[in-house]
């Protein structure tokens, strides 16, 4: 179940982004922007249960992946910060679909 979860919230976290990059109002951008919050904790949130189910045996991967998808949200933050304030940078755009991809891919081997 806990998978299941995680590999639907990344996904919808990459389909947030997306769109987040191609609304044309900062109202729309900050809409997507909530939308990939809430989805990110529920991640986190999903991730952080899941170290605590398997604590002793894959504590340093559980740990990596939680930073990992904590610097990932750094940079989607940043991401978005950068699409309100002005008309946002295409290949931050593409470094985040990929850090996310690749978050999708950790999260689903870990889970």
């Amino acid at each position: 179940m806990l998978q299941a979860i995680a590999i639907f919230t990344t996904t919808f976290l990459i389909i947030v982004n997306l769109a987040g990059d191609k609304a044309k109002k900062e109202k729309h951008v900050t809409d997507w922007l909530i939308f990939g919050r809430l989805c990110f904790f529920v991640l986190l949130t999903v991730s952080i249960i899941k170290l605590i189910l398997t604590f002793p045996h894959e504590f340093w991967i559980g740990l990596g992946v939680i930073l990992y998808l904590i610097l990932v949200y750094a940079f989607m933050e940043t991401n978005f910060r950068l699409k309100r304030e002005t008309f946002g940078n295409p290949n931050r755009s593409y470094m985040v679909i990929f850090a996310l991809v690749i978050a999708l891919i950790a999260v689903t081997l870990w889970f």
